[in-house]
């Protein structure tokens, strides 16, 4: 199911619905592996390049190739501008859209004084994906092996986070995220997908925004819902993987795979 928020309509797709039973099916399936298989259904002819990574396929312009880590519907130039964390604040905070608090400290000094201020933080890659190398800091001495500047600080906010998918000007899907305790440690994801009907509004929206802020035809938009119902942009995705979309916790599964190749080789 599609939620095109500019309409304020739904409409179904069967190539887009998954059904339970295909989801059951897929749930150990990589995202390389999800867009592999879909393209098999398509008829595109895949070819492994490099096994699980970059994959070839024919369309009715040629052979294209597909790589999940890097998403061919968005330029390098918007990849980059969210994958660098601290221009995305930047950019977040010249659009005046809920931003949390953040800074690029230069030494110790500058750090202690940011922690000192809001008393727990997140510490992460500057230039990061996934959650990779991703620290929650509450005390001066745990700041002893950072290397400045390649590291964004920013405040800790609890509350429950929310995913939005956008695909070429759309929002196709919604998850709550469940990471458990930590983000510092191994732990069980939990990923509730809603039914369009319980999609707010208004994050709908804002994911549309920020895609178009930068111009990115598929992203995830995260969202931090605090206790008293207000939010704050966690963060902006642009090769968002999309195994548990076809394989949530619970709720409705989505074929983003296949969406995504169908955007991939709709005709211009």
């Amino acid at each position: 199911m599609f939620y095109k928020y500019v309409a304020q309509t739904y409409r179904n797709d069967v190539h887009i619905t998954t059904s339970l039973t295909q989801s059951n099916q897929r749930k150990k399936l990589g995202t390389a592996e999800l867009l592999f298989t879909s393209a098999q259904e398509l008829g595109l002819q895949p070819k492994w390049l490099d096994y699980r990574k970059i994959f070839s396929i024919q369309t009715s312009s040629g052979e294209k190739y597909i790589d999940h880590s890097c998403s061919m519907l968005n330029s390098v130039a918007s990849a980059m501008q969210v994958q660098d964390k601290y221009l995305t604040r930047v950019i977040l905070d010249r659009h005046n859209l809920p931003n949390i608090p953040y800074a690029l400290p230069r030494n110790t000094k500058e750090a202690e004084a940011f922690l000192a201020k809001h008393g727990e933080i997140i510490v992460k890659p500057k230039n990061g994906w996934g959650s990779h190398n991703i620290r929650r800091i509450s005390r001066n001495s745990e700041l002893t092996d950072i290397t400045y500047p390649k590291y964004i600080f920013e405040k800790y906010i609890p509350g429950r986070e929310m995913r939005y998918l956008v695909l070429n000007n759309e929002v196709i899907a919604v998850h709550h995220s469940d990471y458990g305790e930590s983000v510092a440690v191994d732990r069980e994801l939990q990923r509730i997908s809603y039914e369009p009907q319980q999609w707010n509004d208004e994050k709908c929206a804002m994911a549309l925004q920020i895609a178009s802020i930068f111009d990115l035809h598929l992203t995830a938009v995260d969202f931090m819902v605090l206790a008293d119902g207000s939010y704050t942009i966690l963060e902006v995705n642009s090769s968002p993987g999309f195994k548990w979309f076809h394989a949530p916790s619970s709720g409705p599964a989505v074929n983003v795979a296949l969406a995504f190749l169908q955007a991939v080789t709709a005709e211009k």
